[in-house]
């Protein structure tokens, strides 16, 4: 009864940091998309510019980044092969952590960090989440012990 208890509790985490990652990606996202996609274009490549990072890349990253933002939170609440998601979100966020360390952003980059653990911690707790969409709530309600 107590094992059932702990992966009762662990679905309650994992349901937790999906959604609170998912609020943290619609934040950043929807002034990106208000202030329309040249500005962030241009505000990466303002950012790096004089650093070594090609600046194709840079523009590359840049209009990237308002779509992945967008759609990763959609990915992380229906819980659609969760795994994958938690995955792209930790590599995604480790892209941008590593971008702040170029750009000499020092006091943004443990944020990041931060973030990313907080991938790593979902990664891990996926394995207990049965409220997705790909059939993991069949043993009933969802995270119910």
């Amino acid at each position: 009864m107590e094992h059932e208890h702990a992966h009762s509790e662990a679905c309650w985490v994992s349901l937790i940091l999906r959604l609170a990652m998912a609020s943290l990606f619609v934040g950043a996202v929807v002034p990106k998309f208000q202030g329309g996609a040249g500005n962030i274009v241009g505000m990466f490549q303002q950012m790096f510019q004089g650093t070594w990072l090609p600046m194709p890349l840079v523009t590359l990253h840049a209009r990237l980044v308002p779509w992945i933002e967008l759609l990763l939170p959609i990915w992380l609440v229906i819980g659609w092969r969760l795994r994958w998601a938690w995955l792209a979100a930790g590599l995604f966020l480790t892209s941008l952590a590593f971008g702040t360390i170029v750009a000499g952003k020092h006091d943004v980059v443990a944020h990041n960090f931060m973030y990313v653990l907080i991938a790593c911690a979902g990664l891990y707790f996926s394995r207990f989440d049965r409220c997705s969409v790909d059939g993991r709530g069949k043993k009933g309600a969802c995270c119910s012990g």
